[in-house]
């Protein structure tokens, strides 16, 4: 599949992924100059009409969403029995990756990721769509950590949406609603138990449910109650875990009813972390009958004009405590303001004139950091990353870009190149084909396959290589594999009847050799002619095989009987008659008789 292109304009690239129907690969729209993902339906089940089905029905379920939170889908198309789709291409990890990475986030990342997980869902949901199959695996993060929705592999329609334990649910078993475990109805609200149990996950580090079996996983979601994620990170806030508690219950009733109403919730819960962050004295969320959480308002004091304090000296001096208090409220508040000016003016936000970007692409990091610091800029080195055109050491981007305003003290970011990366090839000979196409593309060398003819080795293994095992070339460079076509063989063609030269031509024109010439005597064809070969017509050999044939000298020679005077003497001994088998007339000419055949005797 490397290098081939679909649909005349998506340029496969790289493989990036397999799954249990599809493989994905990374693609350039050479239409639009851009990367895309692609699934490909995998080989085998492009005759099983269930899965193409299935293949079909993500395609269609994807393809009328548009939601910053759902990964993309511009085309889908069948090319050479060849089933895919083109898809947004997501530069990142799942979410699952990066949770194994940090172990378990803390609360308000994870409220942060399920509310927009939820905003896709609601997208997805208002479009009568429900995924099935949500979970950490299927939920793609860019590099800014932006969750994007992917896999609608086994979404169906609301209005059908029956479903029974087959492989393509159990393999998600651990996030399964208690419904879809049974086989039975689902809606929007099994989508919601599912996010609950990922919720759940981002939390705690851990899964609610986990056994060997995913029958008992199954069963588990069915009957035994969830341990609250409070009891396992006991510094939880008391409305997190509500949220996870109320998502995950058994019965679809007891759920959140809509995604409105967990987006709902989340979106307070979040306020109210923002809120306690800040150290305001807004009360803490409480218990609503249509959300799980309502906000009390504060109330302010009502004023009113009874009941009036007598001044009194007391009171007096309570003024002036009041009056000096005031003031030094007052000084306060300046201080703060002249404080967080000097902290803005400081930072560039405020006052600082703006300077022109100096271009540094191409610098090496030395002259780039010198150019960025006379234009009153500081340089950060965003990353550092392989490159073949830039040379290790140089700039190869920058952000902002070259001739942009920018102000005083500001970050400019910069790529580094590190060079050309270069690695070890691989040795794939003796390798079937898709092995070795598979050992060269994980290790993201180019493949090209050609198929010749060799005796050596059989049909569909490798036999030769370029460049060869064990060579240092540049990460991406192009080796070509010579996968065996098998022994090559030919058909030995008749060339019995022919002269000897014709039957040298004929031997030569399908690719064999003349062997060993002989000659013979033969009754039957004239001189010059072949009269027999070896192998026969029609046996099949390798080409360059031998042949060896016997080439006809002519009739045998005729043998003659001597009648000179010897005969005549013994013709005179008899009783005088002529009854010989010879012809008459033997007078004693020697040569009479010299061109018969030899005669028996009759």
């Amino acid at each position: 599949m490397i290098n081939k292109i679909l649909n005349g304009r998506y340029q496969i690239v790289e493989l990036i992924g397999r799954g249990g129907m599809a493989y994905v690969y990374k693609a350039k729209d050479l239409k639009l100059n851009r990367f895309v993902a692609v699934k490909v339906l995998r080989e085998e089940y492009t005759d099983n009409e269930q899965f193409i089905k299935k293949f079909d029905r993500e395609s269609q379920a994807a393809a009328g969403l548009s939601h910053p939170n759902i990964v993309s889908v511009y085309d889908v198309g069948v090319q050479d029995n060849i089933y895919y789709i083109i898809m947004e291409y997501v530069d990142g990890i799942t979410l699952k990756q990066y949770l194994n990475k940090k172990g378990h986030l803390d609360y308000e990342e994870a409220t942060q990721y399920i509310l927009e997980i939820a905003e896709a869902l609601k997208c997805a949901h208002e479009h009568k769509i429900i995924h099935r199959d949500i979970k950490p695996h299927n939920i793609l993060l860019t590099k800014t950590l932006t969750p994007k929705v992917a896999d609608f592999g086994i979404a169906r329609a609301i209005t059908s949406s029956t479903v029974t334990i087959t492989n393509q649910t159990m393999g998600s078993v651990h996030y399964i609603s208690p419904e879809q475990a049974r086989g039975g109805f689902v809606d929007e609200r099994s989508d919601l138990y599912s996010l609950g149990i990922m919720y759940y996950e981002l939390l705690t580090g851990q899964l609610p449910f986990d056994e060997e079996s995913t029958v008992s996983i199954a069963i588990k979601h069915i009957q035994e109650p969830l341990n609250p994620p409070k009891n396992l990170v006991p510094d939880l806030p008391d409305s997190v875990n509500k949220v996870v508690v109320k998502l995950t219950q058994k019965k679809p009733e007891d759920r959140y009813q809509n995604m409105d109403e967990l987006i709902r919730d989340l979106d307070l819960m979040l306020n109210d972390f923002n809120t306690q962050l800040a150290g305001s004295s807004v009360p803490l969320l409480e218990e609503d009958d249509t959300g799980l959480f309502k906000v009390e308002p504060v109330t302010a004091p009502i004023s009113t004009s009874e009941g009036a304090d007598v001044e009194t000296p007391a009171s007096d001096i309570a003024k002036k405590k009041k009056k000096h208090k005031t003031v030094w409220t007052v000084l306060i508040i300046l201080l703060v303001i002249a404080g967080t000016m000097a902290v803005l003016y400081m930072n560039g936000i405020i006052f600082n004139k703006t300077v022109q970007v100096p271009n540094v692409t191409g610098m090496t990091l030395t002259d780039a950091t010198a150019a960025i610091k006379a234009a009153n800029l500081s340089l950060e080195v965003e990353q550092e990353v392989y490159n073949a055109d830039v040379e290790s050491g140089k700039i190869i981007t920058q952000d902002p870009a070259a001739g942009s305003e920018l102000q005083e003290n500001k970050v400019v970011k910069v790529t580094v190149s590190k060079g050309i990366k270069t690695v070890t090839v691989p040795d794939v000979v003796g390798m079937d084909e898709d092995e070795a196409t598979t050992t060269l593309t994980a290790q993201k060398f180019n493949v090209d396959i050609k198929r010749e003819y060799n005796s050596n080795y059989g049909y569909g293994a490798v036999f030769s290589q370029d460049p060869s095992a064990s060579s240092t070339v540049q990460e991406g460079t192009k080796v070509t594999i010579y996968v065996s076509k098998g022994e090559d063989t030919v058909s030995v063609p008749g060339i019995i009847g022919l002269t000897q030269a014709d039957a040298q031509s004929r031997l030569s024109a399908n690719n064999l050799n003349v062997g060993t010439v002989t000659q013979a005597e033969s009754s039957q064809y004239a001189a010059g002619v072949v009269i027999s070969q070896d192998p026969a017509e029609s046996t099949s050999v390798s080409k360059g095989t031998y042949i060896n044939f016997v080439v006809s000298t002519g009739p045998p020679k005729t043998t003659t009987t001597d009648t000179g005077s010897s005969g005549s003497d013994s013709s005179s001994s008899g009783s005088g008659s002529s009854s010989s088998s010879g012809t008459s007339g033997t007078s004693g000419s020697s040569g009479s008789s010299s061109s018969s055949t030899t005669t028996s005797g009759n």
